[in-house]
């Protein structure tokens, strides 16, 4: 009876442990804005141009800047990258003249607002091409589609842009601003979602085969990004540079050897590894992070270099008068930084974000 009864009570641990581990995790995912847990395929390709921008975010972060680094695109506040891949079938006519792109965007969610988007193309080294010297490239919105012997599709430019082909390296890529159809189509959560329109001219007036110009044929090669902010992003860059310039060099890396002398508030190590905590199928980059946390006592008198708040100096008087009735203050995260992913979320698309306090960057008595 008592061996059933430990059983049972260690069950009890185990499935308690359980359900405190799910708890944890659809916090994080609630707080990262997702509405489950993300069904990951099988040897899913992260597109070049995504992992570059992971990896210039990360750049960034150390030059203490929030937001995307993206020169020539006004995404402002923009804190969230979104990937998509061309779904449109190549042109079966390799003298195809003009193509059409399609996106599938079932929708971004309601409280993150677009500040840019572009699509990217692939250049084709072709050698005939290359006589041409000058092509122009013409984006268009396909507001409404055309029927067939009856109408004609309403189009609207969004972009164009002339390329010396003389000039393009192999496998160069070629970014096109279309903001206003993205813009258009998240007023109505992308349900008239009728695609973009590619036309090739060259400056003799004849239509360029696109298949010569652009790799269509590989669907990580035309790439749709689009940049939004979830407004959580930090208001002030230049708090954040005062912020990263006050973190001590020589900060500890972790606990030092027990000792008579009681430890004082102060930041450690703390790794966060997705792959042991059972993140890493979704979570795509990178494999962890330091977190880092804050520990030690917050006894009277505080020095000045435990950053406490004036109410903490007044309750660490009160504490030293009156144990009993005054707590002591409390050792926590007094400035915290950003951290970027890069994840698949719940639609299945990948998603590179820089979210807000993830990383504690000072420690003081509060």
């Amino acid at each position: 009876m008592i061996i059933l009864l430990i059983l049972l009570a260690m069950l009890h641990t185990g499935l308690a442990a359980i359900a405190g581990y799910e708890e944890v995790e659809n916090n994080l995912i609630t707080k990262l804005g997702l509405t489950r847990r993300p069904v990951v395929e099988k040897n899913m390709k992260i597109p070049s141009a995504t992992m570059e921008l992971y990896k210039s975010m990360l750049e960034e972060n150390n030059a203490m800047t929030t937001h995307l680094p993206l020169p020539g695109l006004h995404t402002t506040s923009a804190n969230t990258a979104r990937t998509y891949s061309n779904k449109g079938s190549p042109p079966i006519n390799a003298k195809s003249k003009r193509y059409r792109l399609q996106f599938d965007i079932d929708s971004i969610p309601e409280r993150e607002q677009v500040k840019a988007a572009e699509v990217r193309f692939t250049m084709i080294y072709d050698t005939i091409l290359r006589n041409e010297e000058f092509i122009h490239v013409i984006i268009h919105d396909i507001v409404q589609p055309g029927a067939k012997g009856i109408s004609k599709p309403i189009l609207r430019i969004i972009d164009s842009k002339s390329i010396n082909m003389s000039k393009v390296s192999k496998s160069e890529v070629i970014s096109f601003d279309v903001t206003p159809a993205i813009e258009r189509l998240s007023k109505n959560n992308f349900k008239e979602n009728h695609g973009m329109l590619v036309q090739c001219v060259t400056e003799s007036g004849s239509h360029t085969h696109l298949l010569s110009v652009f790799d269509f044929v590989s669907p990580e090669k035309t790439l749709l990004l689009i940049y939004t902010d979830d407004g959580t992003s930090e208001k002030s860059t230049l708090e954040r540079m005062m912020r990263r310039s006050k973190r001590s060099a020589d900060e500890p890396g972790g606990p030092q050897k027990k000792s008579k002398k009681k430890k004082i508030c102060q930041r450690y190590s703390m790794y966060v590894d997705f792959k042991d905590v059972g993140f890493s199928d979704w979570i795509q980059a990178p494999p962890g992070y330091d977190a880092f946390y804050c520990h030690g006592e917050c006894t009277f008198p505080l020095a000045n270099h435990i950053n406490a708040s004036n109410h903490a100096v007044m309750q660490t008087l009160m504490n030293s008068h009156s144990p009993a009735s005054v707590p002591r203050a409390c050792c926590v995260p007094t400035k915290l930084s950003s951290q970027t992913l890069l994840y698949v979320d719940d639609d299945g698309k990948l998603v590179v974000k820089n979210y807000p306090e993830m990383t504690v960057d000072e420690c003081g008595c509060r």
